[in-house]
């Protein structure tokens, strides 16, 4: 069985940014830190008090199995996110 492996970089602002795109079939995503800022994520709409809490610590990864689309938002600035997709 073949797996496939995507990988996409994001830059998350203060408003609900998209991190990764739903993907029908897709087994699990993992989201990496790049930087020091805060991100929360969740499905569309998150914001920094409903969000899932990804430390502001470079290197700091979570992995998500879903197919949904992920997004992002940080309370100041912005801030780069790597996600690694198997599907």
């Amino acid at each position: 069985m073949a797996v496939g492996l995507n990988a996409a970089q994001a830059t998350v602002a203060t408003t609900a940014t998209l991190i990764i795109a739903a993907r029908p079939g897709r087994k699990e995503v993992t989201i990496v830190q790049h930087g020091t800022a805060d991100v929360f994520f969740g499905p569309y709409g998150v914001t920094t008090s409903t969000g899932a809490l990804l430390t502001g610590t470079k290197g700091t990864s979570v992995k998500i199995a879903t197919e949904a689309a992920i997004y992002g938002i940080v309370a100041a600035g912005t801030q780069a996110v790597s996600a690694v997709e198997t599907f």
